[in-house]
């Protein structure tokens, strides 16, 4: 699984990249057998020298065979906003991989069953 942090606006510093990585590894990890790739954007839509809610942080999931995951936030501080987009991540990480345990769960027993049609004629 490839990782990958992109700023603009932000200092990535070495606290920064390594709760990021922490908090994703934490969130993803139902699905970790299923990522392909994690981009991370962190942006400072006001420039460094305005405050405010203004550091941006998108999260794009790409998850083999399924759609990607993609959560975005905005909060004044950059930790503040890995934080709970990670957490949110999380939750919808943990719903993905419930589907496709059922999903999964669902084919193995049908073609268990007797049900199962006769496809050769």
């Amino acid at each position: 699984m490839q990782t990958c942090i992109y700023t603009h606006g932000i200092d990535l510093t070495e606290t920064i990249k390594r709760q990021a990585y922490e908090k994703l590894e934490l969130a993803l990890d139902r699905l970790e057998d299923d990522i392909m790739s994690i981009s991370v954007y962190l942006i400072d839509i006001n420039g460094p020298l305005l405050g405010g809610v203004d550091k941006a942080c998108r999260i794009v999931v790409q998850v083999r065979k399924q759609d990607s995951l993609v959560m975005e936030d905005i909060d004044e501080c950059v930790d503040v906003v890995i934080e709970r987009i990670t957490d949110r991540l999380g939750v919808a990480a943990c719903k993905r991989a419930d589907s496709m345990h059922t999903k999964k769960n669902a084919i193995s027993r049908w073609l268990d069953s007797d049900d199962t049609p006769n496809w050769n004629h």
